[in-house]
């Protein structure tokens, strides 16, 4: 526990300067947006990573949104689940939903800042200390 602690707190020290960041959720060519609140609101709350938008839905299934969203909103780092690979669909949907001509746009594409967050541990297992940890881990590496 205490190792957790303290490599969120390292981690919230290190994103304060990252900019605002949008997590998204792919499953079958649709998208979802999470934000503070929310079952994925750990990025925000926790981890302290500017939301690239205020009110989004804290529903189970969070926000659908559109790459016309994501232009819009613009986040500087764009977070990524893709649902598909944990369900057993084709792994890398995610890549092909956001690879359009709008995404490309935003300075999250701009800027390579797209981070797929490992599946597994956020749509499975979220939440448990082993999947916290792997999370601040995968994200402290960027």
């Amino acid at each position: 526990m205490a190792k957790l602690e303290t490599s969120i707190a390292n981690l919230r020290q290190e994103i304060a300067k990252a900019g605002k960041g949008l997590l998204v959720l792919t499953t079958v060519g649709k998208m979802s947006a999470y934000g503070p609140g929310s079952r994925f609101g750990i990025l925000h709350s926790e981890f302290g990573i500017v939301p690239a938008v205020e009110g989004l839905a804290t529903t189970n299934h969070g926000q659908a949104v559109s790459a016309e969203f994501i232009l819009k909103t613009n986040p500087d780092w764009l977070f990524v689940i893709d649902r598909d690979v944990v369900v057993g669909r084709d792994g890398g949907a995610a890549k092909k939903v956001l690879d359009n001509e709008l995404v490309a746009q935003t300075t999250a594409l701009k800027d390579d800042q797209v981070v797929y967050l490992d599946p597994v541990e956020w749509y499975l297992f979220g939440g448990g200390l082993t999947a916290l940890q792997a999370g601040v881990d995968q994200i402290a590496k960027l």
